[in-house]
């Protein structure tokens, strides 16, 4: 009994790799995201008021509450500052 021949077809498919950012755009959104972070100040102002809560010391609601306010006035300012 002679053996059957299988023949095998390979089918592949291209896909298409994303556009690797060049350094001037690298540049910019590092730029972006530094501006958006908040100072060290204020970092630090945050991360206490949220130990302060996470301990107990105050109140989680009353922690939103001058976090939330602090940010305001904090955008109000730099707000006031750019139209002077």
């Amino acid at each position: 009994m002679p053996v059957p021949y299988v023949t095998a077809q390979l089918h592949t498919t291209h896909i298409p790799l994303p556009e690797i950012p060049g350094r001037n755009e690298v540049a910019s959104t590092v730029t972006a995201v530094r501006g958006a972070l908040p100072s060290r100040d204020q970092l630090l102002f945050y991360s206490g008021l949220t130990a302060a809560a996470a301990l107990s010391v105050i109140e989680w609601p009353v922690a939103a509450a001058i976090g939330i306010g602090a940010a305001v006035v904090q955008r109000n300012a730099h707000q006031g500052d750019e139209s002077a």
